[in-house]
């Protein structure tokens, strides 16, 4: 899958990709038993930005009203939370994707 910078909107590589700051990321939301979502953390080598990617998923049996409620919820706390040391993206997935590996 292909993701881009958010400020230069370079195509990030798989060099890119901050490893160890997904992999706490994703550890953190294993403990908060958050479900649906993936998080990976990207820094551009074009411009330097640091762009934390929020890839979030219907949950099975869950219908569009509460997806839609559950990412609007995801995205008002990301904006209360945000440092400005990365810019979150948030993207939708669905069945069918690959980017749950």
């Amino acid at each position: 899958m292909i993701r881009n910078c958010s400020h230069c909107h370079k195509p990030l590589t798989p060099s890119e990709l901050g490893k160890e700051e997904s992999k706490g990321m994703e550890a953190e939301r294993k403990a908060l038993g958050l479900s649906g979502v993936l998080f990976r953390y990207y820094t551009c080598s074009g411009c330097g930005t640091a762009d934390i990617f929020v890839d979030i998923q219907p949950l099975e049996g869950e219908i569009p009203e509460e997806f839609r409620r559950r990412r609007d919820e995801l995205e008002s706390a990301i904006r209360q939370a945000q440092t400005g040391q990365a810019e979150v993206v948030v993207v939708e997935r669905y069945p069918g994707f690959s980017v749950w590996v």
